[in-house]
């Protein structure tokens, strides 16, 4: 049996609800620990700074994360297929555990951006796992919904993390984010070892499959193929803005004139009021899949780009603008990253899915180093933000015309 949405079938699976809910918490916890260390280097950036004497080398180890997430997003999407979505997602949790609490331990500026990298790596073969294992867990029903949800426990994780450095205030020790950051997911990894069930769906696949989809295949068939490019374009003009927001944010709100804890709880503002105005733009899609949602999400966020970039010094101000450009953003985001397992027959999903996620991670390299870039040259944070605002168009012509396609069926 099939849902139907539009001319696309996603096959549902005789599911147990326990079964699917507790796929639904455990991923919904590990997304939670991604956030936090998504969000540590934007937080430790001024301290790891100071404390291995950096200067225009920042841009450069802000960027090392991201260039991971790149390889392991489409490593981990493309392994997914072959080992199953379970074992791929509790690799990468302990790997990027791992490397998470090596990084106060770096013996200097190599050290610091390959323990980064390799951080990254197991961070982004995480990502596309949660989405493909969310995606599959209740057979296609509210599965938009489900990934949103899931995904959503990562700006609650980066809200964690700002609260965390909120609470150190000015002369908080830069390290204990990383320390959370790293024994949080080595503490989950043996319980989802021990709880989390495997796809029914990727198992069922698995078992009928003659043979597993090449990349080429699985990524730009024919009926894929336009797809898969806007869906690459959407997402890394989307992740490109998000991880500058992410890593730059504070930094960029106290060059603005507020003090390093305005500007943590500026950020904080920001990933919670992400985590809670993505579910309501998923709900919404989830009901009635509608383009002018996305036109408005994008809107709401070249909106709220030009006031965060114009405002003077008013925190309230400043923290109502930034909800509203988290909830844009990360709306839009977390709604194409629901949309994108449907695009992929099973056995491809956690390779369409990695490679989609990939294209994002491509972005999130961009981004840091963009506004490195911009800042070293001269640029005023105003300028920084404003400079977002073409991107913010591209990407909402990508997912606009994304929408008017036709999703392929369940092959």
């Amino acid at each position: 049996m099939a849902i139907l949405h539009g001319n696309n079938a996603l096959n549902i699976e005789s599911t147990n609800p326990r079964r699917a809910g507790l796929t639904l918490a455990l991923c919904f916890c590990a997304a939670i620990t991604e956030g936090i260390d998504l969000q540590s280097m934007g937080i430790a950036a001024a301290g790891i700074a100071a404390e291995f004497h950096l200067s225009k080398e920042l841009g450069t180890v802000l960027a090392a994360s991201p260039l991971g997430l790149f390889f392991g997003a489409f490593l981990g999407g493309r392994v997914a297929d072959s080992w199953g979505r379970r074992n791929a997602l509790i690799a990468s949790i302990v790997a990027f555990g791992l490397f998470q609490l090596a990084t106060p331990w770096a013996p200097g500026l190599t050290g610091l951006v390959a323990i980064r990298f390799l951080c990254g790596v197991g961070l982004g073969g995480a990502f596309p796992n949660l989405i493909a294992l969310t995606a599959e867990a209740s057979g296609g029903r509210n599965n938009i919904l489900n990934v949103v949800i899931t995904t959503a426990g990562m700006p609650l994780g980066g809200a964690l993390a700002a609260l965390i450095a909120f609470a150190g205030g000015a002369t908080g020790d830069w390290r204990v984010i990383f320390y959370v950051g790293g024994i949080a997911p080595l503490a989950l990894a043996p319980i989802m070892a021990m709880l989390l069930p495997e796809s029914t769906l990727f198992q069922q696949a698995r078992a009928t499959a003659h043979a597993k989809l090449g990349v080429l295949r699985a990524l730009f068939d024919r009926a894929r193929v336009r797809q898969t490019l806007l869906l690459w374009m959407a997402f890394f003009c989307s992740a490109l803005m998000l991880h500058l927001l992410l890593n730059w944010m504070p930094s960029l709100m106290v060059a603005k004139g507020f003090t390093k804890p305005q500007a943590f709880l500026i950020q904080l503002v920001f990933n919670l009021c992400s985590a809670v105005g993505s579910i309501g733009v998923a709900w919404i899609m989830q009901i009635r899949p509608n383009r002018i949602l996305l036109l408005l999400c994008y809107t709401g966020l070249a909106i709220a780009l030009f006031i965060i970039s114009a405002l003077g010094h008013d925190l309230v101000l400043a923290a109502v603008t930034t909800g509203i450009l988290g909830t844009c953003l990360i709306g839009a985001q977390f709604t194409l990253y629901g949309l994108t397992p449907a695009y992929y027959e099973t056995m491809a999903r956690g390779t369409g899915t990695g490679a989609a996620v990939a294209a994002s991670r491509l972005g999130s390299v961009v981004g840091p180093l963009l506004a490195g870039q911009l800042l070293t040259a001269g640029a005023t944070a105003t300028q920084v933000l404003q400079s977002l605002l073409p991107i913010t168009g591209v990407a909402a012509l990508a997912a606009l015309v994304l929408m008017f396609l036709p999703r392929p069926t369940e092959l």
